[in-house]
Order: C-alpha cells, then sequence, then structure tokens
C-alpha cells in the first residue's frame, strides 16, 4: 500500500503531537471568519467554545468560535507551537524564550512566567519541549535545558528538578502512579518520582549493536507508552523496545534493520491499538505492527514518504504526517493521514497541515498552512469547522 502523495510545503517536521481537550463549544456548524495569523501556526487548544493558539511569531491568541473576534493576545519572545493546557482560570503554555507561562484564560492577564535554563553547564537552548502534565496542582515539563521541571501551578514557584545526563524533548511526559517517563539523547527512558524529583530507575536496554552503523544514533525522544508490565519505546536507530515498569530491564527489543541514518525510528509518537504497537521508522520509510509481549513484527509496509507517528486518536483510528521531500532535498510536502488500524487502510488525508493535530470528540483541530484553523471529522476528513479565511 502507498500512501497517497499530497504536496504542502515549508512545515516543519517535528510536531507531531496531539491532546485531547474536553468541551469544544457549539460546532455544528461552520463559521468562517476574518481572523488569520502572519506566520505560521502553532497546535490549538479547544475549551469552552475558545481555540487557543500560539504562532512562530511568538504571540498567544484566544479566538472565539463563534463569532471569530480575537479576546486578547500575549507576545512572547519565541515560537509557540505546543498547544497551551487550560486548568481551571490558567492557560499554561511554554515557548522557545525558555519559559513556562500560566495567563488568565478570560483576559489573558500574565499570572507568572517560570524561567528554565538556570544550570552549571554549557546547553544547547531552553525550549519548553511540549504540553506539561499536571497532577495534584503541580505541572511537570522538560526543556532542553537538560532538566525535568516540577512547578507550583498557582504560584509558578520551582518545586523540584531533575537534571538528565542529556537533552530531553519530551512533548508529553506520561505519569502513571505518580511516577513520570521521559527518554534522552543518551539512549534511555527515565523514570522519575514526581513526589520527590528522585530517580526510580533508568531503562536497562542492551545496547550492543543498537546503533551499529556509522550515521545512527540511539536518541530516545518518542513519548513512552507505559501500561501495567511495561514500558515501550523507539530510539532513532529505529529500535523498539520493551522494558519492565518496575525496575526498567530490558524485556525484549525489535531491531528492524533499519537504513544507516542519524533519522530513523520514531521522533514524537506510536501508537498502541489493542496488542500492537505501531511506530515508523523516518528516513528507512517503513510502518511496523509490533506483537507488544513478544516483541514480534505482525505487520509492516513501505512508505512513499517519510513518516511521523502514529498517533492514536481514538476508534482504532490513529494519525500520521508524510513528508515527501523535493528534489532539491531542501524543502517538500507535509500531509496528513488518518489510519483506522483494525484494516491498516488510510480513510482520509488531508494536504494542509501546519500543526499538530489536537483531538476533541471526533473532530481534528490543527493550524492550517494557510494561517487558518480547520476542523476536520475524524471518520471521514470532512471539514466542519474553519477559523479564518
Amino acid at each position: 500500500m502507498i500512501i497517497p502523495r499530497i504536496l504542502l510545503a515549508g512545515v516543519m517536521l517535528t510536531l507531531v503531537a496531539s491532546c485531547d481537550i474536553t468541551d469544544a463549544g457549539d460546532t455544528e456548524t461552520t463559521p468562517t471568519v476574518a481572523f488569520s495569523l502572519d506566520s505560521r501556526p502553532g497546535q490549538p487548544t479547544i475549551a469552552d467554545g475558545v481555540v487557543y493558539l500560539g504562532s512562530q511569531a511568538g504571540v498567544m491568541h484566544a479566538v472565539s468560535m463563534q463569532t471569530g473576534q480575537e479576546l486578547w493576545r500575549f507576545d512572547t519572545d519565541g515560537p509557540i507551537f505546543h498547544p497551551p493546557l487550560v486548568n481551571g482560570d490558567l492557560l499554561l503554555f511554554g515557548s522557545w524564550d525558555g519559559n513556562l507561562r500560566a495567563v488568565n484564560k478570560a483576559s489573558g492577564e500574565l499570572i507568572w512566567a517560570f524561567q528554565a535554563g538556570q544550570v552549571d553547564w554549557d546547553t544547547r537552548d531552553i525550549f519548553i519541549n511540549g504540553i506539561p502534565a499536571i497532577v495534584d496542582g503541580v505541572a511537570y515539563f522538560s526543556s532542553e535545558d537538560f532538566n525535568v521541571y516540577a512547578v507550583d501551578i498557582e504560584t509558578g514557584k520551582e518545586v523540584w528538578r531533575h537534571a538528565l545526563p542529556e537533552e530531553p524533548q519530551a512533548r508529553e511526559i506520561p505519569i502513571v502512579d505518580r511516577v513520570a517517563y521521559i527518554g534522552t539523547w543518551d539512549g534511555h527512558v527515565y523514570a522519575i518520582d514526581i513526589d520527590s524529583g528522585e530517580l526510580v530507575w533508568r531503562s536497562a536496554t542492551d545496547d550492543q549493536g543498537r546503533a551499529s552503523l556509522p550515521d545512527q544514533v540511539a536518541f530516545v525522544t518518542v513519548v513512552p507508552i507505559v501500561t501495567e508490565e511495561a514500558v515501550y519505546f523507539s530510539d532513532w536507530a529505529g529500535n523498539l523496545f520493551a522494558v519492565d515498569r518496575a525496575d526498567g530491564q530490558q524485556l525484549w527489543r525489535f531491531d528492524p534493520g533499519a537504513a544507516d541514518s542519524r533519522h530513523v525510528g520514531s521522533r514524537s509518537f506510536m501508537a498502541l491499538v489493542g496488542e500492537v504497537l505501531y511506530y515508523s521508522t523516518l528516513e528507512d520509510q517503513h510502518l511496523y505492527g509490533v506483537n507488544r509481549r513478544t516483541g514480534h513484527k505482525v505487520w509492516g509496509m513501505q512508505t512513499e514518504g517519510i513518516v511521523y507517528g502514529p498517533r492514536s486518536a481514538g476508534s482504532n483510528i490513529a494519525l500520521l504526517f508524510e513528508f515527501l521531500p523535493d528534489a532539491s532535498g531542501e524543502g517538500g510536502a507535509m500531509s496528513m493521514h488518518a489510519m483506522y488500524m483494525t484494516t491498516r487502510q488510510v480513510l482520509w488525508s488531508a494536504n494542509d497541515p501546519a500543526s499538530g493535530p489536537t483531538i476533541v470528540g471526533d473532530v481534528v483541530y490543527y493550524g492550517a498552512s494557510n494561517g487558518t484553523v480547520l476542523g476536520r471529522d475524524l471518520h471521514t476528513g470532512e471539514e466542519v469547522f474553519q477559523l479564518g479565511e
């Protein structure tokens, strides 16, 4: 099966993310209003009839879904690509300027800002990596300054930080039974106690032959999948791992025999549907299905382009992005596909994504390449909402 080729140029490839935000307001009609952006949109959040949307220009916008009126905007000093998080009266969002901010969701008034990047060694940058996870009034998030942070959401004060040996890139941090799981560029997943900030374990994965070709690296930037028994993750060398959730000991490793490339394994998300783990090998251009208990391949296909994801979207549907480089190698086209994982068939495709998707009920919302926000029916791909023109 070949995923259909659909064109879209100039899209950053690292933003395949999704978050489930409740209460989309009344979206039975399809309002078309004048709001639009003058820079690339980030991933939207939908709550209480409002679209909250960051941009490459570093502005967070709040826009009425019904009227298209901009309710407020908040300027930062860096791009905002990840979706903000609504928590009570607060809207929390990270920026590439290294700040996690909390603003009043109704007015946009700044409540507090937490600055990452206070470390004792040179770092690559201080980007806030993704959407924070909130448990009992504390926000947990990572920065590319090598730290995982816990910050009180009422005061913006640091509760603890855990310094990792290498850079994390966690678009989300799964937290199960008060343990957070996050991968880093040193090729391991770390389990951290969220009450103390102390390390529970580092994955004891087998490194022999793991990145055996000259250009391969064992970076782990995918969001781990956590079940009762195991934690699953992939690395950039193309390997898929299962480790024991209790102690991080390796249960199995699936090696697809990937190409000699720096960017092979999944960079952002995987999907668990039933007993099968689905993940992509980017520049190796494959999708695989692997039995989560045995580590044995049950399905695979070669793709026409470079695939990011898939990410579960409910109803046995997963979303994935496909990038098709152009002849120059400096640009290309991005498309978004909805795949029904029971039959592994593509239900529909969209040729205009410029951000990751946000799933609300049966609607997929995303920032489009023309500066609008679109909503498509999860099952049919029919456009059911448009903000902007």
